[in-house]
């Protein structure tokens, strides 16, 4: 993974990836066999014994996805600042993507799929609880307090060393905790204007860049002097619509995959209904980047941005989960939901 970010071995470390994953994938036992291939399924009857409904049980590709980006995202900030990692993997300037581009919008997007768990309806003695609006702000608060003291303790430290920042990131004073530590407190205020997530956030993201397109913002947002609070912190304050608007994103993949499913063809489903978000906000990107002609800027967080990096999530979590349903399918019949062989578990780096 690390070496293919060096530019020199791509496609021969992706060679390598894919030959052992597919050498390792036939080292896994047939299951029994089944004379009828399309008799149902010896586990299904178990699994669906098993579901508790408002229970969620640990996702091994949630986990999977979580931390590869994790890791993705340490290594790059580590790297950039060294010769051997190619310049093009850069954060781009104002409009374009990279790679480094993608790992801010994929932080804020795989937190709203695993966010979504605190609004999920829950079991609570044999009830379903949902949480009202007060306890998701009071939540929220909570949530966002050490999230704003981080903001406020790194500018702090970095004009008392004078380090060197960026204005055109998010600003001259803002920085990526404030974005990171205010959403907490407007995810509720989202979630109360419509409940179909995808509709808000859509809705934010076209209303954002009509916005940007047809009136003077967009202007006033690329070319402004930094005389005031709010023209000195202009990135960070409009892009936070955008961020608003992926996390919502996430929110609503993450009530799609987060939930235990109550039978295999529940569980399966969601393979299609993963790949309709991906295709859905991959046919928006060409719709706004080549048809429109709007380019993705990270710096504003304008809808292809938002669109694209939805686009990229959606498709990489799909593959975890078709990975995973493919190992499933070799488990033994006894076997059901989180009753896997140690053989099968998500490996401990990877799971902290």
């Amino acid at each position: 993974m690390f070496l293919a970010l060096t530019d020199t071995y791509l496609f021969t470390t992706i060679a390598v990836l894919v030959g052992t994953g597919v050498y390792f994938r036939k080292q896994i036992p047939d299951a029994p066999h089944r004379p009828d291939k399309w008799a149902p399924d010896p586990r299904a009857e178990n699994f669906k014994k098993t579901f508790v409904p408002g229970k969620i049980t640990p996702k091994a590709y949630l986990s999977i996805y979580r931390a590869e980006m994790m890791l993705l995202t340490c290594f790059c900030i580590l790297a950039v600042d060294f010769d051997i990692f190619p310049l093009k993997y850069a954060k781009v300037e104002t409009f374009g993507t990279s790679i480094m581009d993608l790992g801010v919008g994929s932080f804020v997007f795989s937190a709203g799929v695993v966010g979504v768990k605190a609004f999920l309806p829950r079991n609570v003695d044999g009830k379903m609880v949902t949480t009202t609006l007060w306890q998701q702000l009071k939540a929220g608060l909570w949530t966002s307090f050490p999230i704003l003291g981080l903001g406020i303790a790194r500018f702090v430290l970095t004009e008392s060393v004078d380090y060197q920042k960026h204005t055109t990131e998010y600003g001259t004073h803002w920085n990526f905790f404030f974005t990171l530590g205010l959403l907490p407190l407007f995810v509720p205020l989202g979630l109360c204007l419509f409940k179909d997530l995808r509709v808000t956030s859509m809705a934010l993201l076209v209303a954002s860049q009509a916005f940007y397109n047809l009136t003077p913002l967009g202007d006033w947002l690329e070319n402004a002097s930094r005389t005031d609070i709010l023209s000195a912190n202009r990135e960070g304050i409009f892009s936070f619509i955008g961020y608003l608007a992926m996390f919502l994103l996430g929110m609503s993949l993450g009530q799609e995959v987060l939930p235990d499913a109550p039978t295999f063809k529940v569980r399966r489903m969601r393979l299609v209904s993963v790949l309709g978000v991906w295709t859905t906000a991959f046919m928006s990107f060409i719709l706004f980047s080549f048809v429109l002609g709007i380019e993705p800027s990270r710096r504003f967080a304008n809808a292809p941005y938002c669109l694209w990096v939805a686009g990229f999530n959606s498709l990489m979590l799909w593959i975890f989960m078709l990975i995973e349903e493919d190992v499933d399918s070799k488990l033994p019949p006894q076997l059901s939901r989180s009753e896997r062989p140690s053989g099968y578990n998500v490996p401990v780096i990877l799971e902290a």
